[in-house]
């Protein structure tokens, strides 16, 4: 069924009781049906009942014109009715009795579905009878003949004038219900929801089912999981939260997200205890605990699944259960349970109490997290306590292992980006001089130093380095001050004279390149006022860069940039495609840098799993030792700081793309 009649039909059959009472004999004796928009057409004639009582009696003569309309309508002979009503619109000259006549024809059209006309009618009655007693009814019935032709806008604009003048609860309750579903068919279902709910206000307790029973079916058919999530924020312990979570459980069950039905089975049970559904919800909550605890190998994954930083923790998740496929294809491990606590939902305080908890209860032999570096400390004491590795795919501390043995990490660190770039540039280049100019952030701060450092260790200089506020946009005086200092070196500076006699100074730098850490925004802002001023070096950045968004803000100015990340989409490398493509047919996304570090640490536990392990101190040992652990960038090892050893990849923009150089 089209959406929009679907909508139409449960707002009839909504207030059918209540219309039955306001059709008096002057007006419609009974009422179409529930798809042919009886709601409007009865509250648009229901202010003139009381004035015009007496001017029909309750009986009509089938032989009065209106009155025969009427009729035919009611029983659904809507072609005669309009033949009926068209000869009395010409021949009549009575106002009152034209205005009604304009008003039935809107109706028979309406059960016609030919909505224009019915808006030809309506408006040549809104024209021709502003004061008519009949005015706020055919805004009514005219507001939602504008939605079912699409023109939901000017609908909402007359509903809401409707709703704010109507004389009467009835009318002001119809209006409502037609705001929602001007609404809904514009698939704004949040305010749709909003409009049913206060109807449902407006409505007395025995006329609300059918109110329910239509945001009952919007929540199940038509909305997504973004709204089905804010909707679930929104309503948390009242109606229709609880439908919201029972719809947001099955859509994760089926999706295989057993994590995310599994929380919003709590949710459920902590807000709606005493709901119908709650025992049900206690017991699809004990069968997904018994799942993950009957698999013959147990991970837990400690990631933000709520909060700000879900969307990260969701990508690393993502990168999770994609290894796990793979693991059951490659490695033979058919059961693997994964088991997901929010780190976003835990206190500080008690962090490692309820982190221990969650390995005293699963015994998991690894836990892919936390993913943030001020979660490593208490992370390290719990896996100390409980001989169970926490590999971190995401924390940039560069020395984890100082914190414990039982921790390591698969992020791609500043250190190994700088070392890289580094590499790059000297060795691979010939480089010898640098500037630098770098974001007032601890991430551009640290890249700055860490990549003067290796320049140095490789026989190169830092000819000059300048800072600026991540919020600056003018990064003239940073440069001004960069060639100041170069020009006390190797940088020149020679003044000539134009064709119009005019002087100018050109500058040639004397270093040979430009450090540029720091985001794809701040570099396509930077790059073209170096080019302004002179400064025609090639440019290189860091994982920052790595968006396609710097193509198009930067244009031409990075032509021959290059930046380092630890992803790259794009690259002919075997394994890479072969992870990206699975990513993007399982998840229609391409993947993250934290989905592909999640996935290298969810990998090498199961290939440890694969030589042998069988206890949290075993995944530990072949972390440790072995020289050889498959990843996405190839094999490697863990290093001595507990990090895993991943070369960075380098980029290049080429042709306006981005290329891969290695």
């Amino acid at each position: 069924m089209d959406r929009f009649h679907f909508f139409a039909k449960r707002t009839a059959k909504l207030t059918s009781a209540f219309l039955s009472a306001l059709l008096l004999s002057l007006t419609i004796a009974s009422l179409p049906s529930p798809t042919d928009g009886s709601l409007a057409l009865a509250a648009a004639l229901s202010t003139e009942e009381a004035t015009q009582e007496n001017q029909l009696p309750a009986t009509a003569d089938q032989k009065n014109p209106l009155a025969r309309a009427k009729g035919l309508i009611a029983s659904h002979q809507e072609d005669e009715a309009i033949s009926v009503l068209k000869s009395f619109i010409a021949s009549s000259s009575q106002p009152q009795s034209l205005a009604q006549a304009y008003l039935l024809m809107a109706e028979a059209l309406n059960g016609k579905h030919e909505y224009p006309e019915a808006i030809h009618y309506l408006e040549r009655l809104l024209s021709e009878f502003p004061q008519s007693d009949l005015t706020l009814g055919a805004q009514l019935l005219l507001g939602q003949a504008y939605t079912k032709v699409g023109e939901a806008n000017q609908a909402l604009s007359l509903l809401a004038e409707v709703r704010n003048q109507a004389p009467d609860p009835d009318m002001k309750r119809a209006a409502v219900a037609l705001i929602g579903e001007a609404q809904a068919s514009k698939k704004d279902y949040v305010r749709a929801v909003q409009a049913w709910l206060e109807e449902m206000a407006l409505s007395p307790e025995e006329k609300r089912g059918e109110a329910r029973a239509r945001i009952r079916d919007l929540v199940q058919d038509q909305m997504d999981k973004k709204v089905l999530l804010h909707l679930r924020d929104a309503y948390a312990t009242t109606f229709p939260g609880d439908l919201i979570l029972i719809r947001l459980i099955e859509l994760h069950t089926n999706r295989g997200e057993d994590h995310l039905a599994e929380r919003n089975l709590r949710l459920f049970l902590t807000h709606f205890p005493d709901h119908e559904y709650a025992p049900t919800a206690a017991e699809q909550l004990k069968g997904f605990k018994a799942k993950v605890k009957g698999s013959q190998y147990v991970l837990a994954a400690l990631l933000p699944t709520s909060g700000r930083l879900s969307p990260f923790g969701a990508e690393a998740l993502n990168g999770i259960r994609l290894a796990l496929d793979k693991g059951k294809e490659t490695l033979g491990l058919a059961s693997v349970g994964l088991v997901v606590k929010d780190s976003q939902a835990i206190e500080k305080s008690s962090f490692r109490s309820e982190v221990a908890d969650l390995i005293a209860e699963y015994h998991p032999l690894a836990v892919i997290g936390p993913l943030l570096s001020r979660e490593l400390q208490p992370a390290a004491a719990v896996a100390e306590d409980e001989n169970t590795p926490f590999v971190t795919p995401a924390a940039t501390l560069p020395d984890v292992r100082r914190l414990g043995a039982y921790l390591f990490s698969t992020t791609l660190t500043y250190q190994q980006q700088a070392t890289r770039l580094a590499d790059y540039a000297v060795t691979r280049m010939g480089y010898r001089r640098f500037c630098i100019l770098h974001p007032e952030s601890p991430y551009g701060l640290e890249l700055a130093r860490l990549f003067s450092q290796e320049v140095k260790q490789r026989g190169g200089t830092i000819i000059a380095a300048e800072s600026y506020k991540e919020s600056d946009t003018d990064f003239s005086a940073q440069i001004k001050r960069l060639k100041a200092e170069d020009l006390k070196h190797e940088g020149t500076a020679e003044t000539t004279q134009t064709s119009k006699g005019a002087t100018r100074v050109i500058y040639q730098p004397g270093f040979d390149a430009v450090f540029l850490p720091g985001s794809y925004a701040q570099a396509a802002l930077i790059a073209p006022q170096l080019l302004f001023h002179d400064v025609k070096v090639p440019f290189l950045g860091s994982s920052g860069w790595n968006n396609q968004e710097l193509l198009r803000l930067a244009d031409r100015s990075v032509e021959g940039s290059v930046f380092v990340d630890g992803l790259f989409p794009d690259s002919p490398d075997p394994a890479m495609h072969d992870f990206v493509e699975r990513y993007r047919r399982r998840f229609q996304a391409t993947p993250s840098l934290f989905a592909a570090q999640a996935y290298d640490a969810t990998r090498l536990v199961l290939e440890a799993i694969k030589r042998g392990a069988s206890s949290g101190k075993g995944i530990r040992d072949v972390l440790l030792k072995q020289q050889d652990l498959p990843t996405l960038g190839g094999p490697t090892a863990f290093g001595p700081t507990g990090t895993l050893e991943r070369r960075a990849v380098l980029v290049q923009v080429k042709h306006g793309k981005f290329v891969q150089l290695d």
